[in-house]
């Protein structure tokens, strides 16, 4: 066999065959289009075989062919602007509404989440289903048992399109929004806009705090492996750690006496935490959860303050 020059690779589908020639899988579904239209043609193509594919897809990805001109376009984050998507319509289910449950978030923002009667849905049993907001909910004024259609968002997250009114059994309770934090107790304010319910405790409500310090702590940011949400509530307990401040002055020594703690565990958290001071400047600023500055933001900002 002839191998490829890998220094006269000029577009992405040499870049697949030369892959291809040392021995890596590539997909063989692959394929060249010269406009819109053939790629428009070859994405309902595509939709309409995967179901005879032995594995799950959930649309596929255009990509410009050409490198050099790949490469001028830059990137957003992490993603090339010679990269797009197409989605497939997801596929949709009914099922039955078994209850509401509300979440809070680190923001303090109270999230409506439907309990269902189990169903299979895009590979897998789906139990729960994002109602997304208050306004939501108070707009579909739901009533236990109803039946309910489903999704996945973008094929991951499951949600409720939309509930058959006409299957509604008018005998079963309506479901009401609570008034307090399921979390902390404090009783729950409207946003200005009507749409989101929040708990305004931001300093002791344990919910908000669990989810900045988790929302910090992650592989992206700050980076500490071996805290889990589960550790990090044993340690919200029992230190009352309320920030990130709190984080990196943990009484280190107190840890192993907690039940499933020893010497070694203590070691490896204080290892990870040690080590995530190395923390680049962008990521702690985006870890501390302010609105609206994530991590590309939090890049600009740092850029320009450097």
């Amino acid at each position: 066999m002839v191998y490829m020059d890998s220094t006269k690779i000029s577009t992405h589908s040499q870049e697949l065959e030369f892959l291809k020639q040392l021995g890596f899988a590539t997909n063989p579904l692959n394929s060249e289009a010269n406009n819109i239209q053939e790629i428009w043609a070859k994405a309902q193509e595509l939709e309409h075989k995967k179901d005879e594919l032995n594995y799950p897809i959930d649309g596929l990805v255009v990509k410009l062919n050409d490198l050099e001109l790949l490469e001028k376009l830059g990137v957003v984050g992490k993603t090339n602007r010679g990269w797009s998507a197409i989605k497939f319509k997801a596929e949709e289910v009914t099922t039955t509404l078994l209850g509401v449950s509300w979440q809070v978030g680190r923001t303090g923002k109270v999230t409506p989440v439907a309990d269902l009667e189990p169903v299979e849905l895009g590979g897998s049993v789906v139990k729960r289903a994002t109602l997304h907001n208050f306004n939501e909910f108070v707009t579909s004024n739901l009533v236990y048992e109803d039946t309910l259609v489903i999704r996945k968002a973008g094929e991951i997250i499951p949600e409720v399109v939309h509930v058959l009114i006409n299957l509604r059994k008018s005998e079963n309770q309506v479901l009401s929004a609570p008034d307090h934090c399921p979390s902390c107790q404090t009783k729950l304010q409207l946003t200005e806009t009507g749409i989101d319910l929040f708990c305004p405790n931001t300093d002791s409500c344990p919910a908000q705090v669990l989810g900045r310090l988790s929302y910090f702590t992650s592989r992206n940011l700050g980076n500490i492996p071996g805290l889990s949400d589960k550790i990090l509530e044993k340690f919200i307990e029992k230190f009352q750690i309320k920030d990130i401040y709190n984080l990196y002055n943990l009484p280190l020594d107190e840890i192993q006496e907690l039940e499933g703690f020893g010497q070694k565990s203590r070691e490896n958290i204080q290892n990870s935490i040690e080590n995530s001071k190395n923390i680049k400047a962008y990521k702690f600023l985006a870890g501390l959860g302010i609105d609206g500055i994530g991590p590309e933001v939090a890049k600009l900002i740092v850029n320009i303050l450097e």
